[in-house]
This record gives structure tokens, sequence and C-alpha cells, in this order.
């Protein structure tokens, strides 16, 4: 009789190797004289590695010979297509070459210059009343500047401007003016539109930032130039590759879209503009407009903060309308879906539009141990986009991970970042890069590379398994959680994320137009796939419809929480709603909820250094097992039911991330068998170490760091070390495990000829399970740091210590 599989099983098994789409989708640097043979090459080495994917994306030090949009550059981009295809990868274009996304590399301002990037200046003049004359106002010599208003106002001491003075000015033939002021100090300020001579990142060695030919960037907030972008990309790459839409090719990229370019001459007086904008600006500040615009350089009364919050919404609105939602459009008429990111990391409006919402994080804008991912806007990223998503319905949302972090970005720190986006609700990855070289100059543009080209990539395989397997679990469900933080659509805050992600409570995002959204039933707020019961206001501009609707929810039952003290707000939380899992004592536990199937999983990080040892009770009950990602292992979970939820401990060590798996169609075990661990050490082990490099030996201290001996300093690579371990009888018939202490930064151990493992973090510890007394060959190969080869920064490299046995313990 056939044993019909229970939900668990069936999950377990897809847990162990899920489908491929769920892998790495990496940004595929294409940066020199690329060829057919060159590029198929490295897209094997990426469906070896279990990735699922890639973008191709021209970049700094493409050649002339290949081009961009040219017919070479299509014709290498359907090759890679194709073998895509066989292979069952995906593929993500990306909408520009180089970045910010909406010029094509020139090509949008060269078929009609004035499609190019504008903006809005002033020129101004200050006069000493009683006075009057005129005055022509001239921005430059520029034909195609255009002057939009002349104001006038009483200029104060501290050197504001009365707001009750504010005079817009008739403009005369030839852009004359008539002034006519009384006693005191006067400013005339004319604002004009101008080309702001802003360009983009190009693909060529000529087109980079401040070179003479960099490209022009393009208007994004002009419906022609959007039309003319879209024609020359999308357009193109739809004509070339249709047979593959929607099946090979997924999804469009579209990166940081500025409304102002990269580098525009006039610097921070600027402000983005377009032809046309007055109207968007009237309807924000009404019809009298002109006489307010001296608000944008000028402080002008109590009014200022107001209006210059309504300009910026009214670039954002223009900018969603004009070119996101035309490129959304565009990429559902064609099978696909958009994805990529806006120019800011607190951003949620625009991912309205995208079918992928998603964001970035690059420059180091969060790293472990420095309060940034609990603190500031780039905090803020991963759950944006995933509250975009949740509210949407949308099956998956994106981060561009790991750019420009540098060559001293390790393992350890790459898959911090993953987990911390993970955990925040992100299921798709496109790190970035992976350089098809890093000839000559070619390794200063974004470092670091993540693939091939550095001394890691024997090791990338289990990160990007770990990643695939998480994003499979949750993609094709629902986030759970009660609560939602409302805020600024476009400047999402931070300060009560923090303290519900230290009390193990999840949240999502919302702002005012996704509440409107909402129906009410059984007291909660539904909207796509949430259903919210409480309501924490943290910076949302609190309009009279927000006001009403907010009393409406609040009347029906949930809970509005506006004046909050970080130290308070999850108690308050937990007394109306619950916990949907309580910890005992673990703030740097990290919790997500995910409902999938007829599945409950609770995923967890330790987002500290230290492991955490803690006693959970889950709002889920039944069935629980404990899966290991990284470590691609499943296993009962001792646990019980109680009057509380379903309570159990749970070890996680540093940065790990452990997975509880509910079913609640079946029955905890509190006789489950318990996990094991390195215990105590036994001994600390001091051996003959013999050091090898490249099959030569080498004379380099054990423990110790190579980075310090001379002529090593600057050394990148692999360094074998190998001893004899004399295994006393005392320690045979216990299962044994090899700490190495700290390490600089890779080991891979061998004992007797077989691999034991390889680990790229703290803990370095091995399990080598109960071996026989007497002699054991003993191998670890050490890797080391990019950076001490390629910025001289002597990292620690080698094994440092100290070496010892630990025992076994059980949880």
């Amino acid at each position: 009789m056939t044993v019909k599989p229970d939900a668990l099983d069936t999950a377990r098994a897809l847990f162990a190797d899920p489908p491929r789409e769920n892998g790495l989708i990496p940004f595929w640097f294409w940066n020199d004289d690329i060829t057919e043979e060159g590029l198929l090459e490295q897209l094997e080495e990426f469906y070896e590695w279990g990735f699922g994917g890639f973008i191709p994306h021209a970049r700094t030090g493409l050649t002339h010979r290949v081009g961009y949009l040219s017919e070479e550059f299509f014709k290498l981009v359907k090759t890679c297509v194709k073998r895509a295809s066989e292979l069952g990868m995906k593929v993500v274009l990306y909408d520009e070459g180089g970045y910010p996304s909406g010029s094509a590399v020139g090509q949008v301002v060269a078929e009609n210059p004035d499609y190019a990037n504008k903006c809005l200046i002033p020129v101004k003049r200050e006069i000493e009343g009683p006075a009057s004359g005129y005055w022509r106002p001239n921005s430059s010599r520029a034909l195609c500047n255009k002057l939009i208003a002349v104001v006038q106002g009483r200029l104060l001491d501290d050197n504001t401007l009365d707001p009750d003075s504010l005079t817009e000015l008739p403009i005369l033939e030839h852009d004359i003016l008539h002034y006519d002021v009384p006693e005191g100090r006067w400013l005339l300020l004319s604002a004009w539109q101008v080309f702001s001579g802003a360009t983009i990142r190009g693909v060529h060695a000529e087109q980079e930032d401040a070179h003479a030919t960099a490209p022009a960037a393009g208007d994004i907030l002009s419906p022609e130039a959007v039309a003319a972008f879209i024609r020359i990309t999308h357009d193109a790459y739809y004509e070339n590759l249709k047979e593959y839409f929607g099946t090979t090719v997924l999804a469009m990229f579209t990166d940081e879209p500025g409304v102002m370019g990269r580098g525009t001459r006039y610097g921070r007086m600027a402000q983005p503009f377009t032809t046309g904008f007055m109207e968007d600006i009237k309807a924000v500040w009404g019809e009298d407009a002109a006489k307010w615009l001296p608000v944008m350089w000028y402080d002008c009364g109590p009014k200022t903060e107001e209006l210059r919050a309504a300009y910026d919404r009214a670039v954002y609105d223009r900018l969603e309308r004009v070119f996101y939602k035309a490129q959304s459009e565009w990429c559902v008429a064609h099978g696909i879906a958009l994805t990529g990111h806006p120019a800011e990391s607190n951003e949620l409006g625009s991912l309205r539009l995208f079918q992928w919402p998603g964001q970035d994080m690059v420059w180091n804008y969060v790293e472990p141990n420095n309060g940034s991912g609990l603190e500031g806007i780039h905090s803020i990223a991963p759950k944006g986009a995933s509250s975009a998503a949740a509210l949407a319905s949308c099956e998956r949302n994106t981060s561009e991970v790991l750019g420009a972090y540098g060559w001293k970005l390790t393992l350890d720190e790459a898959k911090w970042l993953f987990d911390w986006h993970i955990i925040r609700g992100n299921n798709l990855f496109y790190p970035h890069a992976f350089f098809y070289t890093i000839r000559d100059r070619r390794a200063w543009e974004s470092e670091p590379a993540l693939g091939r080209n550095n001394v890691w990539w024997p090791y990338w395989e289990p990160i990007a398994d770990h990643v695939r397997r998480l994003c499979w679990l949750t993609s094709g469900g629902k986030m759970i959680t009660d609560v939602a933080i409302l805020g600024d659509s476009n400047h999402l805050g931070w300060e009560a994320a923090k303290a519900l992600y230290q009390s193990q409570i999840d949240f999502c995002y919302v702002d005012e137009t996704a509440l409107k959204a909402t129906t009410l039933a059984n007291g909660r707020a539904l909207i796509g796939d949430m259903a919210f019961r409480v309501i924490i206001v943290d910076g949302a501009p609190m309009t009279p419809a927000l006001r009403a609707r907010l009393d409406e929810l609040s009347a029906a039952g949930l809970l509005v929480i506006e004046n909050w003290q970080e130290e308070t707000l999850a108690k308050a939380i937990v007394a109306f709603a619950g916990a949907d899992l309580a910890a005992e004592n673990a703030p740097d536990l990290r919790m997500e909820h995910y409902r999938k199937d007829s599945l409950e999983y609770y995923i967890l990080f330790n987002e500290g250094e230290a492991a955490i040892d803690t006693h959970l009770c889950l709002r889920a009950t039944g069935k629980v097992e404990l899966w290991l990602p990284y470590e691609n292992t499943t296993a009962p979970c001792p646990a019980e039911i109680t009057t509380r939820g379903l309570e159990l401990d749970l070890h996680i060590e540093r940065r790990q991330i452990a997975v509880l798996a509910v079913d609640p169609a079946g029955v905890p075990s509190a006789d489950a068998p318990r996990p094991v661990t390195a215990g105590d050490v036994l001994s600390e082990l001091t051996l003959a170490w013999k050091a090898s490099c490249c099959g030569k030996a080498v004379e380099l201290p054990c423990p110790g760091d190579w980075a310090q001996v001379a002529g090593w300093e600057l050394f990148t690579g692999s360094v074998s070390f190998e001893a004899i371990l004399n295994l006393a009888s005392d320690l045979v018939g216990q299962p044994l495990y090899l700490d190495l202490g700290q390490v600089g930064d890779i080991a891979e151990v061998s004992l007797d000829g077989k691999k034991v493992g390889a680990c790229s973090w703290t803990p370095y510890v091995f399990k080598l399970g109960s071996i026989k007394a007497g002699e054991h060959q003993l191998c670890i190969k050490v890797t080391n740091s990019m950076a001490n080869e390629y910025e001289g920064v002597q990292l620690p490299s080698g094994i440092l210590g100290p070496v010892s046995l630990r025992a076994e313990r059980t949880l």
C-alpha cells in the first residue's frame, strides 16, 4: 500500500532542492570586448552554481565593436537568452546602458535635444528701496532657456523673505519686468527652466562621469522623452527577443531613475522641473503658485516646509505618472514584469507600479553591528519592497545587493546581508555584480567582483543554495502580520520599525493611498493579502482625509497608535493583539511568519554576533520541524502545546537562519530528539603545521597571520596547512568537533583525504564525528581576502586560532 506523503513531506523535499527560478539572478557586467564563447562559458558557471538566471548589463568598458543596442549587441544577448531557455534559466533585461535609467546612453537626447534633462534655477537681484525701474534677468545666452516667473519680496534681517510681501511681476516683451518697491531690502527672483547639463554613466570608456562625452540625461518627467526611451530600448529588446518574452524573459529592470540625472552643472540650486510642470505645482500650491516659487531657495515664513513638501510630492507624482506608469504598462502589455528600484531607499509610492517591487543595497548602506540595519533610511529598503508586494498581492519582490561594498566584503557579510533582506520579506535577489572581466581599471568599477574573478568563487554555491531555499519558501504564499506602520509614501520612517524588530513583531508599511483602499471586516483592515488589526502612525502627513480614515478604523475596533514611545510600543501591540511569536531576552532575533499552502513557517534570523538560546511561544500550533537552509537539514523539533501556544527551546548560532515549519494538522512531540552542537573544549591542539601554496612548500606561521610576513603582505589566494593529528585513546568513541578559532577568511577542512566541510565565517567549527585513535592527516585550505591585493589593507589571513577539539552537547 502506498502511503500518501503529508504536507511536511512534500514541502521538505522541495526545500532541499527548490525550482531554479528562485535562485540568484546576478547583474552580469558586459564590460569588455565580449565574445559569444566567453559569455557562454560564464553562463554555464552560473547554471552549475544553481543560479536562477542573469541580467545582461552593458557596463563601462564595453567596446565599440560590440556597441550598445547594436546588431552585434543583440546577437550576443539573443545567444545568451537562447541558452538560458535551453537550461531552464530566466532572464531579466536591463533598460539602460550604465545608469540611471531613462536616457538609452544618450540616444534619447540625440533623437531630440528638447528631451534633455531640465531643472528650475533662480536668477536674482537685490534692491534697496524705495526704487522703481526695469530689470532684464538673464540665465545665460542659451536660446532654449525659458523664464517661468519673476517674484519680488521683502528681505528681512535674517535673510528670509516676508511671505506677505511676495508678488508675482508681469513679464514684458524681451523678458523685461518693471519693479516699484518701497523702502527696505527687496529681492527680485526670476525662476528659469534650463537644461541641467546632467549626464548618466554610459558603457564606453569615454562615457564615464565627468568625461566631456558622458551621455546626456533624458527628461524622465516628459511623456514625449519617456516614449522615445521606451521605443529605443524596450521595443528593440522585444523585436529581437519576442519569442522568449513571458517564458525565459520575465522582467525589465529599471535602475534608480533620478529626475536630475547625475552631475547637473547647477548644483544644489537646481530644482526638478520640466515643460508643463507649473500646472502640477498649481495643483498642490494653488493658482497663485508662481508667487511662491522663491520658497524653493529661501525661507518664506511658516508655510515654507509645507510648500517644499508639496513640491516634492508633485515631483514624485509626476515621475510615477509619466515614467513608472509608462514602463509598467509596457511590461504588462508584453507579458513581463516591471522590476528594479526607485532612486531612494525609503520610497513606497512608486513601487505600486512594479509587478516585482524592489530596492537596492549598495555602498555599504547597511552593515552588521553598526546600527545601520535598524536605523536610517536605508534600513527601510527591503521592508518597503516586500510591503508593496504584499499590498498588491505580487508574488515576487526583489533587492539589488552587495554593489560597491568594496573588496573588503567577505562571504560572512554577504550572507548576513542576504539574510537581513530575507527576514524583511525579500524573495528574489540581484547580486551586484558578476564582472565579465576585471582587466585593467575595470576592477575599480563598483567593486567587488562577486564571481569567477574573486578567490571566494568556489565557495559561493552553498550561499546561493541557501538563498534559493528561502526564496522558494517565501514565494507563493503570504506574509502574516496584524500590524501596519503608516508613513509618508515617499519618505518612510524607521523609528517604529526598530522597536518592532527588536520585539519579534513583524509588520507591513502602508501609506495614505493604501489605507484608503482597505475594506473593513471583523475588526480588521483588509488590503491585498493583508489583514491589519493595529495601525502605527509614523511620519504620515496628516491630511483631513487621512484623519477621517483613522477615526473610522478606530471606531471599527482597530488599535490606532499615534503618540507612541519606543520603549512601550511593542507592549501596547501585544496587550491588544497578542504575540504571534514571543521570545525570551532575544533583542537580536528577527522573525517573519509566512503561510504557504497548508503550512505555517516561522523564519528566524540571529542578526547579532553571539549565539542565542531562548524559549519561544508560537501562536500557530501543530507538528513542528526545524529546517536549516544553509546546512540543508530538516529534523523534528521537540515542542508542546500549552495554554500559551506552541512552546519550544531554540538555539541559533551567530548569524544563522532557522525555520520552524509548523503543520497545523499534526501534533507536536515533546520527545523528539534534541539537536546537538559543539560543546566544551577537550584539548587545544599544538600541531606541527606545514604550509604550501600552488603545490610548493612555503614558510608561514600557523596559527598566525601571513599578511604580516614579509613578501606576503599583498598576497590574495589560498594556502594549505597540513599536520598530523594524533588522537588520544580517551577521546575515542565520542563525537568530536574541530574548532579553528579565528580564520581569515575561508577554511576548507579535510581529514585523511576526505572533505569534512568548508566555512566562511565564525564559528569555524567542523564536526569530525567519532574517529579512531592514532594518527590522522589533517589538511586545512585557507583562502583570504581580495582586499589584500586590490586595496593593500593587509586583512588578517590564515589560521589565527586557537585550534582545539571540542565535545558534543545536546541542546
